[in-house]
């Protein structure tokens, strides 16, 4: 077997808030503090995110793990969505879909980047919130919880 010279998506990593927009002009520049994991193994996808973005309310966290078979499964602790569906696109990017009532609210697709960040590229139609697409950056988090990348700022 060939090992593949995709890059992986495997790791934890944080938002480059610098590099990341939203097309409702509301993403909170200087306030935004996401951390995400995320680990693809034996053909599931592992999701852990924290955002910290609001500092007068707690953490909130997002967990699920889904097999990427592009089939709904069920999600419990979101009122925004009741289902995920993700693949793996040929070119190795991660599709996620998040559905409500079996329509789609939000699509993303998670891919690294040539400066070795991880890309996600979403829309999301979901109320009460804003409708918006969304185009955010993440740069990997070592060990130790050092920021580590090599894109120029």
């Amino acid at each position: 077997m060939i090992p593949s010279t995709k890059p992986s998506i495997n790791g934890t990593w944080v938002i480059e808030r610098q590099l990341s927009s939203w097309s409702n002009d509301l993403f909170p520049r200087e306030s935004m503090d996401l951390c995400v994991s995320l680990r693809i193994e034996n053909g599931n996808l592992f999701y852990h995110s924290v955002n910290r973005t609001n500092p007068d309310a707690p953490p909130s966290h997002f967990r699920f793990d889904i097999p990427l078979d592009n089939r709904p499964h069920p999600f419990k602790g979101s009122q925004r969505f009741d289902h995920l569906r993700g693949r793996l696109l040929p070119n190795g990017a991660l599709e996620i879909l998040k559905l409500k009532d079996s329509a789609v609210v939000l699509a993303e697709i998670w891919r690294r980047d040539s400066d070795h960040l991880l890309f996600r590229w979403g829309v999301s139609c979901s109320a009460p919130r804003s409708p918006k697409a969304y185009t955010e950056y993440f740069s990997a988090i070592d060990p130790n919880g050092a920021r580590s990348h090599a894109a120029s700022f």
